[in-house]
Formats: structure tokens, C-alpha cells, sequence
């Protein structure tokens, strides 16, 4: 249970692959040569000096034309701190960052100008700017070289047998929507660490009252208590996107990037998938 202004792109550009010409056969022409697409090694500098909210909204609604090189013509790079505290070329007497707040809520003229943001996406970068931009990070997790481990010790071995406990790391909602069982809206589990295997249980949310609240679009909050095996689920319905947090007392970890997949363990896996770095985790 995935980090903006004049000129903002919707679309993320990411895509690479191989890519040939055969051209028509020519009288005493060499055959046409299979010309392989290079893809462009990434900015190095990308994201550096943000919060990873910050910088995966970027790379997501952003970058396509705030990048490097520009295009789509954007007047300036959105790539990390620095740029987003440059002044603006519109308006020097603010930053890239105010401005692109602007232009986000602009309603005549939004960026991105295809679909613009969200009211939530828009509120996270918004509230950021406001904090005074604080540097943060977004360092990826060597998944390679972290080795997976059941910190419980315990794993689910009773197969498809109804239990709140199942299954714990598996993509819940996919799994009832082909089986039978509750139609989650909402639903993952809950570890100690980063990298645990699939029926491994979680961390144990009923011995420490632990609770997973998301927000939605509407501003409506939305809680599911964690169970034994580090399981939780909600089958309230609520409207995309959201942000979501892992509760225990005071103690609390956030997920401000917003997300429209309920199913949480899709992207909470072994070893992350869709940007995530692993399991979602415990305070």
C-alpha cells in the first residue's frame, strides 16, 4: 500500500526500447541496417534535495518538459531543489516553486495543461512550498543487496481458508475480486521491514492498536485497524486519489504521494514495485 510550472507536462517520459528502420529496397543499395534507440542516461541531479513526495510528483507530471533538455516549450528545469528555488523568469521577484504553485491552480490555464493535478496533488506541493521548501530525499533502496527476511519468525500456511490473517503480503483486492471474500476498497499489510516475503506475517497491529487512515479527495479520512498477521483492510468506499498514514499512538508514518490503487500490496511488495521501495512499514 507510486515526487511543477510553466510549461508542466502530464505525461512522464520513461520509455526506451529498440527501435529499427528497413527502408525500401534500392538497386545496388547495401540492405537497410536494424539502428538500435539509445536511451538517455537519466539526470543525475534529478530529485536531489527533495522530499520523496516532492520528487516522484515531479518526475511524474513534470519533468517530460521541465527536464533535461527542455522541451514542450518550458522555460525552466523542475529537476530538484535548486531549480525549484531559482527565481522564475516570469517573475523574479518569486520562485520556480511559487509560480509553479500558481500555475497549478490556475484555472484558465492549468499545468499540466492536458489534466491538470489533483486538489490533493496540488496540496501536497502547495503545502511544501509554504513550509518553506525543506530538503528531504528520495535515495532508493539498494533492493539487490537487501536481503528479504521474516521478521515474525511466523507464515501463513493454512491456504485459502477464510481468516483475517491470510495470505498477509499478498494484493488483497485482486485475490477477492477473482476468490471469494470481502470487496475490499482498501486493503495491504504492515511490516517491520522493507523486504519481507509474501506469507510472512506482519507486524502485530493488535497488540499495540495499530491503524492505517487514509485521506481521500473529498477531505473524508477513512481507518482500518491492523490485525494479528499485520493484515488491515477497509470495505468502505471512498473517492481516488488518497494519501494514506500507519498509526500506533503517536507514532505516525506518512504516504504523501497521492495514489489511486486501493490494493496496496500491488505495489508493497517483496522488493517494490510501481516506485515503491518495499513493504509498507511500522512506525
Amino acid at each position: 500500500m507510486q515526487k511543477l510550472q510553466l510549461g508542466l507536462a502530464l505525461s512522464l517520459v520513461i520509455a526506451a526500447g529498440a527501435a529499427c528502420y528497413t527502408g525500401p529496397a534500392v538497386d545496388g543499395a547495401a540492405p537497410a541496417r536494424e539502428v538500435a534507440a539509445v536511451e538517455p542516461e537519466p539526470d543525475a541531479s534529478a530529485g536531489a534535495g527533495l522530499p520523496c513526495e516532492i520528487a516522484t510528483l515531479l518526475e511524474q507530471k513534470c519533468t517530460s518538459c521541465h527536464g533535461a533538455p527542455l522541451s514542450g516549450g518550458a522555460l525552466n528545469r523542475l529537476l530538484d531543489a535548486a531549480d525549484l528555488a531559482a527565481k522564475s523568469m516570469t517573475d523574479p521577484s518569486r520562485s520556480n516553486a511559487e509560480v509553479s504553485v500558481e500555475r497549478m491552480r490556475d484555472a484558465t490555464k492549468p499545468m499540466p495543461p492536458d489534466q491538470p493535478l489533483s486538489a490533493a496533488e496540488i496540496g501536497v506541493f502547495e503545502t511544501w512550498v509554504k513550509a518553506g521548501m525543506p530538503a528531504g530525499s528520495c535515495t532508493p533502496v539498494n533492493a539487490a543487496g537487501t536481503p528479504s527476511v521474516c521478521t515474525s519468525g511466523k507464515t501463513w500456511t493454512r491456504g485459502n481458508r477464510g481468516s483475517r490473517d491470510m495470505h498477509p503480503g499478498g494484493a488483497c483486492i485482486d485475490c477477492h475480486s477473482r476468490d471469494e471474500g470481502p470487496r475490499y476498497a482498501f486493503a495491504g499489510t504492515v511490516y517491520p521491514t522493507a523486504h519481507e516475503p509474501d506469507d510472512c506475517y506482519g507486524s502485530n497491529g493488535s497488540s499495540v492498536s495499530m491503524q492505517v487512515e487514509i485521506t481521500d479527495a473529498r477531505g473524508q479520512t477513512y481507518r482500518a485497524a491492523v490485525g494479528a498477521a499485520g493484515n488491515f483492510g477497509s470495505q468502505t468506499r471512498f473517492t481516488a486519489p488518497y494519501t494514506a498514514r500507519v498509526i500506533v499512538g503517536t507514532k505516525v508514518r506518512e504516504m504523501k504521494t497521492p495514489q489511486t490503487n486501493g490494493d496496496c500490496n500491488t505495489c508493497h511488495t517483496e522488493r517494490g514495485n510501481e516506485k515503491a521501495a518495499g513493504r509498507i512499514i511500522a512506525p
